[in-house]
């Protein structure tokens, strides 16, 4: 009578060792991620059971990176950078971590880079972040210096975790990185990135505003009247124009609370003399000549042109804007 086959992931070694035969590892039902290990074939695509029966070869002093890393974490990567394909694990210098197909195994990592996320060992969020610039820095498929700064927006914000990374760490980690790969590429994302950031396509529409010669906008800030009370918060925003921009998801489209919320705090915003401009999608990636003009034309509207106003730097603390019914332009 056959042995059972033991619950997935699983060593095909131990398995061998209790007496299951090789047809049974050949199983449909089973998923070989690497050579030498099964797991639910039914979760094949799924990162983190990917990467729970991966560990299981791996050695204890090793830890998913770079861009699995990055999954891991729920960082925002591109749609077409896989946590999956390839796998990448690091480990210490002078070692390879695991030879196996599907795998990019790296070295050089530290004991004290590695962290436990969802039961796994990955690198610390500072590491990856420079894990991730060292893959833009080679050219690496799919990754652009744009999606480091949507990364390190990311970090800063502490979007999905409990708590954002301080940027001194991220300072700190690009200072031990001179002479290493990736450090031009990092110093520059350090420099473009902002807190308080609430999507990646907030990220990207405002590189694209500052790439086409406007100011950096002041990012999330909030808004009041002359009594406190609290107004808005647009996504970004030029406050001594009172010209707002407002990024609407997807998510805005489905949530009739949420919609009903945004055009409030629009109209509100408007008869304090504010000019808001609503964009989507298609106005950040596609129409991006016709979204200029408008905003171009908001700035002419207030009778500026946008090299005559300052960029807005990086802000330790949310900010916070004061406006009266006074209307301009």
């Amino acid at each position: 009578m056959p042995v059972p086959v033991p619950d997935p992931p699983f060593l095909v070694s131990e398995a061998l060792h209790l007496g299951v035969t090789r047809k049974q590892l050949r199983s449909p039902r089973l998923h070989a991620p690497v050579r030498g290990v099964r797991m639910d074939a039914a979760r094949r695509e799924d990162l983190r059971s990917v990467a729970t029966a991966v560990r299981l070869a791996l050695p204890p002093t090793a830890a998913f990176s770079h861009t699995t890393a990055a999954a891991l974490w729920e960082l925002p990567l591109p749609r077409d950078v896989s946590g999956l394909a390839p796998l990448h694990v690091s480990g210490p210098s002078g070692t390879r971590a695991l030879d196996a197909t599907g795998v990019v195994s790296h070295g050089g990592l530290p004991a004290r880079d590695v962290v436990a996320r969802h039961g796994l060992d990955v690198t610390s969020l500072d590491r990856t972040v420079a894990d991730l610039a060292a893959l833009v820095a080679a050219g690496g498929p799919g990754l652009t210096e744009t999606d480091l700064v949507v990364v390190v927006d990311s970090v800063l914000g502490g979007r999905g975790r409990a708590r954002p990374v301080p940027p001194d760490l991220l300072a700190d980690r690009l200072r031990g990185m001179r002479g290493r790969r990736g450090v031009v590429p990092l110093a520059s994302a350090l420099d473009r990135a902002r807190r308080f950031v609430d999507s990646p396509m907030e990220t990207r529409l405002r590189l694209r505003l500052v790439d086409s010669g406007f100011p950096c906008p002041v990012v999330g800030a909030d808004v009041f009247d002359d009594d406190g009370r609290w107004l808005a918060r647009p996504d970004l925003c030029w406050p001594d124009l009172r010209i707002a921009l407002e990024y609407d998801g997807q998510h805005h489209l489905t949530s009739a609370r949420q919609r009903l919320n945004d055009v409030a705090r629009q109209e509100e915003l408007e008869r304090l003399g504010w000019r808001v401009i609503v964009l989507f999608a298609y106005d950040v990636l596609g129409r991006w000549p016709s979204t200029e003009g408008r905003v171009l034309q908001a700035f002419l509207d207030r009778g500026v042109r946008p090299a005559e106003v300052p960029d807005a730097p990086d802000a330790g603390a949310r900010p916070r804007v004061v406006t009266s019914a006074h209307r301009i332009g």
